[in-house]
């Protein structure tokens, strides 16, 4: 969204208005009142000032803030580790990096990549689930065949012993 897309939209919901108040900006940035409070006193939100007591921002300037910068963060490529243990982990590492970076695109307004990276870090869980279901059931499959195995041992010995 543009910054003039943001501006006109601003001014249709808060008709006849040229500054916000804290519970307005709040509305507008998806946080908490005393949070948004707290960074117009810190000066993390620019040109936000105080007037008569109460602390304002201007539509314009909350139109600037609202718009996501026009190119999004480079997203790093996930490194390649072979091994077992290291594998996992380093899935693990793509998976909440693949989400981070979904968020952080998503808040940037970049949808499109944030939708990308999102089914990318469920492609990366759903593989790792499937590689340890796998793992796991191969695991049981041989203790089951250990068992059946010493079962017929056992069964093939004791008819052995009743033949004598």
């Amino acid at each position: 969204m543009t910054y003039e897309e943001t501006l006109e939209l601003l001014i249709l919901q808060y008709p006849g208005k040229t500054h916000l108040k804290v519970e307005e900006v709040a509305r507008v940035l998806n946080q908490h009142p005393d949070t948004v409070r707290e960074r117009m006193r810190s000066g993390d939100l620019p040109k936000a000032e105080k007037n008569n007591g109460i602390w304002e921002v201007s539509i314009p300037d909350m139109a600037r803030i609202r718009t996501p910068p026009s190119k999004a963060p480079q997203i790093p490529s996930p490194p390649v580790i072979v091994g077992g243990a290291r594998r996992r982990k380093a899935v693990v590492m793509n998976y909440r990096t693949d989400r981070f970076w979904a968020q952080v695109a998503r808040v940037l307004g970049d949808i499109e990549t944030a939708d990308v990276l999102d089914l990318r870090a469920q492609d990366l869980y759903d593989e790792q689930v499937r590689l340890y279901l796998l793992d796991r059931s191969e695991k049981r499959r041989a203790q089951l065949a250990a068992i059946a195995t010493s079962a017929r041992l056992d069964s093939s010995g004791a008819n052995g012993l009743n033949d004598l």
